[in-house]
């Protein structure tokens, strides 16, 4: 068995195109188109349906990816677990995160993290709760950086409380005010967000019975704060995702203190995550009591 015509047969899959996958690995187009007829013809039938549009898996492919996934996602940390014995810091660590996580955190932390094990690759990958949570699910990433309900989510680790405030348009009639109500949301024209990229906010709104008057509904954070600004209605966001426009916009807290924890989301524990991944969460909660 080839890690490698596996490797060509995924990634193939995943992005559609022999062409790409090919790019990526680094290899000619029909190298990786030989490397997976060699597999079809070890198993005895197709895996990849060819068109001109690109590739897609077979039924039986279909059945196989989730299995030479796992394949490969443990070859990888056979790999890292022998050069970590070796005393080797080598190895990938996939990482998926919220926008804001990606913006203000992540740039100083990989760069403090790159110096300390340049040998240790990061793919970050930017996506929402919905995006995050299938990742995870597909193996496309070895644990996520969101929020989530904890019964949703056994292997959550905490890492840090994000305050959700209230945003307005600067000369708003609250804009005097200390504190604003939840209730406010109920009578103000509101700018929100998706369930699917913000379910922090209409979570806040389903556990209070509360039903904003919404006035247009954006997936965009720049959009949402954008209209804000330019007076189209109030919106609830968390304050690390409009940290760097709080000098243009009036932010309130809400009465109640209403926060969204932001953690590590794994599908498994801790322990059994690669030896790169173990290194870098407890990198990230060091930098995060220093800096958070």
């Amino acid at each position: 068995m080839s890690i490698n015509k596996i490797k060509a047969f995924i990634t193939a899959v995943e992005y559609g195109s022999l062409t790409k996958a090919a790019e990526i690995l680094e290899y000619t187009q029909p190298s990786i188109s030989h490397m997976v007829s060699s597999l079809e013809d070890e198993y005895g039938f197709s895996l990849l349906i060819r068109g001109k549009s690109g590739v897609a898996p077979t039924d039986n492919g279909l059945v196989l990816l989730p299995i030479m996934q796992d394949i490969l996602k443990r070859d990888q940390l056979l790999s890292e677990t022998i050069n970590e014995i070796n005393g080797m810091e080598i190895g990938r660590i996939r990482i998926g995160a919220y926008t804001s996580v990606c913006v203000h955190w992540m740039p100083a932390v990989l760069s403090l993290f790159n110096k300390s094990y340049p040998k240790i690759q990061i793919q970050l990958y930017e996506g929402n709760s919905q995006e995050i949570k299938q990742w995870l699910e597909d193996g496309k990433i070895d644990f996520g950086i969101g929020t989530t309900q904890i019964n949703q989510h056994p292997n959550f680790i905490p890492l840090k409380e994000d305050r959700m405030l209230a945003i307005l348009p600067s000369n708003h009639l609250l804009a005097s005010h200390d504190s604003v109500e939840l209730k406010i949301f109920t009578t103000e024209p509101c700018i929100m967000p998706y369930e699917d990229s913000h379910h922090d906010v209409q979570s806040i709104f389903k556990k209070e019975k509360i039903s904003p008057n919404i006035a247009y509904q954006i997936r965009g954070d720049e959009a949402i704060i954008a209209m804000v600004r330019k007076g189209l209605g109030i919106s609830l966001l968390s304050e690390l995702l409009i940290k760097d426009h709080l000098p243009e916009l009036c932010t309130k807290p809400i009465e109640g203190n209403y926060v969204r924890t932001i953690g590590i989301l794994t599908n498994s524990s801790v322990q059994s995550l690669s030896p790169p991944s173990k290194k870098f969460i407890p990198f990230l909660q060091e930098w995060l009591q220093k800096n958070g």
